[in-house]
């Protein structure tokens, strides 16, 4: 079957966005109108650093959307999951069943009563939960075929 390569990315921070465009807009407001109005010097500084704090908080939700994106990796022996922080492998042998909860953004990998491993879609992204799921299970049939002599 080959080897198979899927990314799962990650929900985008919406709220960092919005928040970063509303500091990013009164901080540019403060600081412009603070020096071509001749307000206060205080107003220039706050407006400088709410105006730098919402392009700081832009630059990481954008940092933010590949750093947390989740690798899946199949091929004919096991699979790989690799995040920013964590990795889980895992052998077809072992696999006992795959599932997948009723809204569908959750896939389960059972290995036996006790060890589970969980794929999470936060996009409830179904062409690629479909494709994912359907590779998955093409690779678990696979290597429960007896080897052909």
């Amino acid at each position: 079957m080959g080897q198979t390569v899927y990314v799962i990315p990650p929900r985008p921070p919406v709220r960092a966005f919005v928040i970063a465009a509303v500091a990013a807009l009164l901080g540019a407001f403060l600081l412009v109108g603070g020096l071509s109005w001749h307000w206060h010097l205080a107003a220039v500084i706050v407006g400088s650093v709410i105006l730098a704090a919402g392009v700081i908080l832009a630059v990481l939700a954008f940092l933010s959307l590949s750093r947390l994106a989740v690798r899946v990796e199949l091929d004919d022996d096991g699979y790989r999951i690799t995040g920013s922080a964590v990795e889980h492998t895992g052998r077809w042998l072992d696999v006992s069943k795959v599932t997948q909860s009723d809204e569908g953004s959750h896939v389960t990998i059972y290995h036996g009563n006790v060890r589970r491993t969980h794929l999470l879609f936060p996009r409830g992204d179904s062409p690629q939960i479909d494709t994912v799921l359907a590779d998955v299970k093409a690779h678990l049939k696979a290597s429960r075929r007896p080897p052909q002599a």
